[in-house]
């Protein structure tokens, strides 16, 4: 049986995530595809992975040896841009936005949590925008509503797609 509303996804795809097999070599992959993608850029906002989520502390920790990294925090029905190296609040363009997701299509629409807080910030910002998931966390089954963003590029273990 097909989910039928995001919140059903959202459950389903969380739970999908949270089970993947090999999930240390998958992420390493994941890991590796992602560093050689944004190397050479000069600024990258990065959220900072949650328990069940493709890691992002190797990704954060070496992108800042080459990079200034950005984190989220969140304010109201905004996000902030905090500069990991000394905390200060920037809304500069960053080359390189790494997304969170749950699940994604093979047409790069996403679906999150549920805020809309990256759909906010990809709608105002002139960013690359690169989603890091496992492959069990396909579903084309989403219907993209109009205030959704596709993603410019999703990383994989097996494969990067792209517009």
């Amino acid at each position: 049986m097909k989910p039928t509303s995001k919140k059903e996804i959202r459950t389903i795809y969380k739970d999908r995530r949270r089970r993947v097999d090999n999930r240390e070599a998958k992420e390493s992959l994941i890991t590796e595809k992602l560093l050689a993608f944004v190397q050479g850029a000069r600024t990258v906002f990065c959220y900072e992975s949650l328990p069940g989520e493709v890691s992002t502390a190797r990704i954060l920790d070496e992108i800042s040896s080459f990079a200034k990294v950005f984190v989220p925090e969140v304010r109201g029905t905004e996000m902030d841009l905090v500069s990991r190296a000394d905390g200060s609040i920037s809304d500069s363009q960053c080359d390189y936005t790494v997304v969170p997701l749950i699940a994604f299509d093979s047409q790069l629409n996403r679906i999150g949590f549920g805020g809309g807080y990256y759909d906010r910030y990809l709608s105002k910002h002139k960013t690359v925008s690169v989603g890091i998931a496992f492959d069990e966390q396909q579903c084309d089954d989403l219907t993209p509503e109009e205030t959704d963003v596709p993603l410019d590029f999703i990383i994989t273990p097996t494969r990067i797609l792209r517009k």
